[in-house]
């Protein structure tokens, strides 16, 4: 009887002690046995594409991709590397009881192109939604569909679609990515993807004008979701908008000093830690992140940045900056620029496929021979 009630009145002080101790130990403290105490710490998520890449904090190997582990609060030089890749690194804040994560994605250390044209390709243009993409050749106009197909194909041939009486000058794209202006010197054509016969138009500017107006009925749209405060700085201060294709980060141009206030939203736990910049500088090229209420300058060094040279990657995290002779990728907060390409290009033409596999630019590989022409190829990042 006496040894039950012991047991009875050990499990009252065990239980709560023993949950006591698990509570800390989700929340990330560890015990610190040289000094008999339980110390706080923070979690670093590490994780990489592609997985397997070796972990190192402050020089020192930790592990391999994905995984999570404990470090104290603190400042960390965090390098992510995988032979055959470039490698990534960045500071990261570790906070206690946080978790900051550490994504990296690597890119080939030497990047190899497939060609998706060999007779020609001129004034290639990109859909409105990043899905396809339109040229001609000879008179003849050309879709090539950028998507993947349910069998992992990405390489899929160009298709022709229409033959022109004389060749455009410019190829424009409907807002919702269905239909296709071609303007000459003589005439202009609607052709829409889904429907024959196509339609020529007597006024291109009328066109224009109604899809300029159905764009910015999207723009205002997407703009709901900004804090107030920060639509109000876009109105007067910036121009150029880019959303990113989850709508979550926003591109754009500063025209006018402004400053942006703090904790526009409450702040998140493990929240993005590389430095911001709040005030704005006419001509600076900014991204602005909707969910995080960060905002970071873009910028590269010994490089003229062009809003116009700038897409974003399709996993709304990454930038692609094209200039003459030279492709960069970079993450939205400027950190990890990468030069994936460095070659002969066209145009400074430069796009990222929707899977985030290839790039598809224009160049002649053979400017050298008479008569040679540039052509579409895609770099294979994967």
């Amino acid at each position: 009887m006496r040894s039950r009630i012991l047991l009875f009145f050990t499990g009252l002080l065990l239980v709560p002690l023993v949950t006591y101790f698990v509570i800390l130990f989700a929340r990330g403290y560890r015990p610190d046995f040289r000094n008999k105490e339980f110390k706080p710490t923070g979690i670093l998520a590490t994780s990489s594409l592609p997985e397997n890449a070796q972990v190192y904090v402050n020089g020192i190997l930790k592990t391999a991709t994905n995984s999570n582990f404990n470090l104290e609060p603190g400042d960390y030089t965090v390098e992510i590397k995988k032979d055959g890749f470039q490698p990534w690194k960045k500071t990261l804040k570790v906070a206690t009881e946080e978790v900051t994560r550490a994504y990296a994605t690597l890119f080939p250390s030497v990047s190899s192109l497939k060609s998706i044209t060999s007779t020609g390709a001129s004034i290639p243009v990109i859909s409105s939604d990043g899905t396809k993409a339109i040229y001609f050749y000879k008179n003849i106009l050309y879709l090539l569909d950028l998507s993947e197909s349910p069998l992992g194909l990405l390489n899929r041939d160009p298709k022709q679609i229409y033959t022109l009486n004389t060749a455009p000058y410019t190829l424009i794209w409907s807002p919702d990515s269905r239909q296709i202006l071609t303007i000459s010197t003589s005439s202009a054509q609607l052709i829409d993807l889904g429907q024959q016969p196509v339609k020529t138009i007597s006024s291109p500017s009328g066109q224009l004008a109604l899809w300029s107006q159905q764009r910015a009925a999207q723009e205002l749209q997407k703009d709901i979701i900004l804090p107030a405060t920060f639509r109000e700085i876009l109105a007067t201060s910036a121009a150029n908008l880019v959303w990113s294709p989850k709508e979550n980060k926003l591109l754009y141009t500063a025209t006018a000093s402004a400053v942006i206030p703090d904790n526009l939203i409450k702040p998140l736990p493990g929240s993005n830690s590389t430095p911001q910049a709040r005030a704005l500088k006419p001509g600076s090229i900014y991204v602005y992140d909707v969910e995080e209420d960060k905002n970071f300058e873009i910028k590269i060094e010994n490089s003229k940045l062009k809003i116009e040279n700038l897409r974003w990657f399709s996993d709304s995290w990454h930038l692609v900056f094209s200039q003459p002779g030279k492709i960069t990728v970079m993450e939205y907060d400027n950190s990890n620029p990468t030069v994936i390409y460095q070659g002969p290009m066209e145009q400074d033409f430069a796009y990222p496929y929707p899977s985030g596999k290839q790039i598809l630019i224009l160049t002649n590989l053979n400017p050298s021979v008479k008569n040679s022409v540039p052509n579409l190829y895609a770099i294979s990042l994967r």
